[in-house]
């Protein structure tokens, strides 16, 4: 059923107590499943009830009546009561449990007539409550839908008038008598068709709730496929342009041609942190994004992203430093939306601040652990510090590129750590932000070094690229090449595996989604087999999460690979081994 055809119905309501055929079959079902369990509570107390007016006959009854009436009760009523509480635990249908439950509450109320019979036959003519009790227990205590009760009811009261009857009362009495049964009757067929209206009124908003909540999960579902396809397909055409513009800067191209490599460059970063930044609010929107956090090395954090960020610094003259206080403490975070965090207010600083000097250090303040952001450029005033955490909201909308969104995300990513984000600033002054995180016990860290301060040959490791599509295979080995590195490029993992080369300090550079093997199980394999001393794995599906797995020696890392952020991780792995 659909939400068109649920809201249908109930526009057209249900009078007669049914709905369209399939719906109808939809709500038996239930119906019939919770009347089973509500037949045992039921069943046990009417067990209990017929066991005590048996106990009632044989005090108040003479011995001859009451030894009728107790074998009916206890050799006709209690066992097929019992049997009720019995089936109701067996494994059989719930449309036919309802059918025996009927003709269960059927015999009782026959019993109670037989009962009636023979106390008149006896001349000890007993009151006719026990029918009145029976027709108010099916209707309002046992749950029975309105058709099977109310024709049931009709059946006891016609077999008690016949009983009467048969037994010699006056038609005048018969009269009498049957006139307030039937409206007994009445009131009880009321009331159970109200209750029965009532709930498959409760079972159309439960339906329509469970349809939109449907519904709903689809959508959510389709977005987040949309989300992750339209990430991976833009990010592996900006992955190969990245690449090519950091061979073309290694080349030593005619400094006209520099410039504009350079000016490429700078727009491809913006267009891959635009296009970060709205795939990131998507993602916060659709709740896709859940922290794993882990205790991390504040200095190992801020050296990635001065090694991230150093690029862009020097190209616009900015000197990025990172300072520290020494403490032996660590962080809880999750490295990947800690180091996004960190990543926009650094590129927050360089483009919008007018700054010389950004500055991104940490200290210890309680059980927190404060990372800072800071410049010394233009700074702010209290009115834009106001909404200055708003999205879409630009300081200098006419000269600022961006869309506005990268310190709304950092607020966001903040707080789904347990952290907090807060900024100060003054015109003139320069702006300092602050974001506090819980903080950890020191974890043991491997120093990194800058790129271009090794203090060891690139020679010395050999870097195996495995990658299905040929031309981000291409250019990745041509850039590790001009770094430096011995490189061999494979397409899969198998064949990876089976050229695998006979060297030390053997390094993996692979795309995790490969034909055949995974990146990830390739790794596996050569880590069984001593093969690898790390790896990194790439990928253009931002649902694995970047960072750097220490037990594994393992980097994760988004693509468009940003060389830097590249070269830092390999730099981590090579200087780590020493």
């Amino acid at each position: 059923m659909n939400i068109d055809q649920l809201r249908a119905q109930r526009s057209s309501g249900f009078r007669r107590l049914r709905f369209e055929p399939d719906l109808e079959r939809c709500y038996r079902n239930i119906r019939n499943e919770g009347i089973r369990e509500r037949a045992r509570p039921v069943s046990a107390a009417a067990l209990l009830l017929f066991l005590v007016y048996a106990l009632l006959d044989a005090l108040i009854l003479p011995p001859s009546i009451a030894g009728e009436t107790m074998a009916v009760r206890l050799l006709i009523t209690c066992p097929v009561i019992a049997g009720v509480w019995w089936l109701s635990w067996r494994n059989i249908s719930p449309g036919t449990f309802v059918a025996l439950y009927g003709v269960a509450y059927l015999i009782g109320g026959l019993s109670v007539v037989a009962i009636i019979g023979i106390a008149r036959l006896a001349d000890h003519p007993l009151p006719y409550e026990g029918i009145l009790l029976m027709l108010m227990f099916g209707y309002f205590v046992m749950g029975i839908p309105f058709r099977t009760v109310s024709i049931l009811s009709m059946l006891v009261i016609a077999a008690y008038l016949a009983v009467e009857a048969a037994t010699g009362m006056s038609l005048r009495q018969i009269l009498v008598n049957g006139f307030f049964m039937i409206t007994a009757n009445i009131i009880g067929m009321v009331g159970s068709w109200l209750s029965e209206h009532r709930q498959r009124a409760h079972f159309l908003d439960r339906q329509l709730l469970e349809t939109s909540r449907h519904q709903a999960e689809l959508e959510s579902q389709r977005k987040t496929h949309l989300i992750t396809v339209a990430s991976h397909d833009l990010r592996q055409p900006l992955n190969i342009i990245s690449l090519v513009l950091e061979n073309l800067t290694a080349n030593g191209l005619p400094e006209h041609q520099a410039r504009l490599v350079s000016r490429l460059k700078h727009s491809v970063t913006h267009f891959n942190n635009l296009l970060a930044s709205v795939l990131d609010v998507s993602r916060l929107q659709e709740g896709m994004i859940i922290p794993e956090p882990k205790e991390l090395s504040p200095l190992e954090v801020m050296q990635q992203i001065a090694a991230t960020c150093s690029e862009q610094a020097q190209r616009q003259g900015v000197e990025l430093t990172t300072e520290t206080t020494g403490q032996a403490v660590g962080v809880t975070a999750d490295p990947e939306l800690l180091h996004r965090v960190l990543q926009n207010l650094v590129v927050n600083a360089l483009d919008h601040s007018n700054a010389t000097r950004v500055s991104l250090g940490s200290t210890r303040v309680g059980e927190q652990l404060v990372f800072e952001v800071s410049d010394n450029g233009k700074g702010m005033d209290g009115a834009t510090l106001d909404q200055i955490f708003a999205p879409f909201y630009r300081n200098s909308r006419h000269n600022d590129p961006g869309l506005g969104l990268g310190l709304a995300i950092v607020r966001e990513l903040t707080g789904l750590m347990g952290g907090a984000c807060e900024v100060t600033s003054r015109p003139g002054h320069g702006t300092c932000f602050r974001v506090s995180l819980p903080a950890a016990k020191a974890p043991a860290t491997a120093t990194m070094q800058h790129a271009g301060n090794t203090g060891h040959s690139n020679r010395d490791h050999c870097l195996v690229v495995v990658e299905d599509h040929h031309e981000a295979r291409h250019w990745v080995c041509q850039t590790l090449t001009a770094w430096g590195y011995r490189v061999q490029g494979f397409a899969t993992a198998e064949q990876a595996v089976d050229q695998w080369p006979d060297l030390p300090d053997t390094l993996l550079v692979s795309d995790i989604h490969l034909p055949g093997m995974s990146g990830h199980g390739l790794f596996d394999v050569l880590q069984h087999r001593h093969s690898v001393a790390g790896g990194i794995l790439m990928t253009a599906n931002t649902a694995h999460p970047q960072g750097y797995d220490p037990a594994l020696r393992l980097w994760i890392l988004h693509k468009p690979l940003i060389p830097m952020r590249l070269r830092a991780a390999i730099m981590h792995l090579t200087r780590s081994e020493n």
